[in-house]
């Protein structure tokens, strides 16, 4: 149990160290037509204005235009660049491999081992159903009763993470509906 407990400490700590890389394109929308060319699926963004919000290309970093993508990460502010309000993960549905990182730590010999596992990717079907344009989502709230949390689809063959603390369930599928 304890050498689980570590695992899932140090798994957290790595995802940390990778989510705090610096973004490629920070608060510029200029690029995005030129990464939907290279994205090897279709990437998807809300159809609302921009007018509001200062987007950040946060993955892929570092962002080489010659190059194919496998994976996106859109990350909006508000106007003033300095308040989170939304976050969009996108990659293919089908095909795509995902590389898990898992350490195990044995105390009592004072070890470690560091291991990546790559695995076909699989949409978790659980949560409750959202209704986005006909297409089945799954919406997962955050734990401490806060505003948002996870909403999760499929659409044109691109698997959809939307992710916010800031907007209510509400608007966040009220985005979703409107991704083109």
């Amino acid at each position: 149990m304890f050498k689980w407990i570590i695992s899932l400490i140090l798994i957290f700590t790595l995802s940390a160290g990778i989510a705090s890389a610096k973004p490629t394109l920070a608060f510029s929308n200029v690029g995005l037509d030129k990464l939907k060319k290279i994205a090897e699926f279709k990437l998807l963004v809300p159809s609302h204005s921009f007018k509001g919000y200062k987007l950040e290309i946060k993955e892929p970093y570092p962002l080489v235009l010659g190059q194919s993508v496998s994976k996106v990460r859109l990350h909006f502010f508000d106007e003033s660049g300095k308040t989170y309000l939304f976050g969009i993960e996108e990659h293919k549905a089908v095909g795509y491999k995902i590389n898990r990182v898992v350490t195990n730590l044995d105390v009592r010999n004072q070890t470690s081992t560091t291991r990546t596992i790559v695995e076909d990717f699989k949409f978790n079907e659980r949560e409750e159903k959202i209704n986005i344009n006909g297409i089945e989502g799954r919406f997962e709230p955050w734990a401490n009763h806060t505003p948002g949390g996870y909403l999760r689809w499929v659409q044109d063959g691109t698997f959809i993470e939307f992710n916010s603390g800031d907007l209510t369930k509400v608007e966040m599928v009220a985005l979703a509906k409107s991704m083109k």
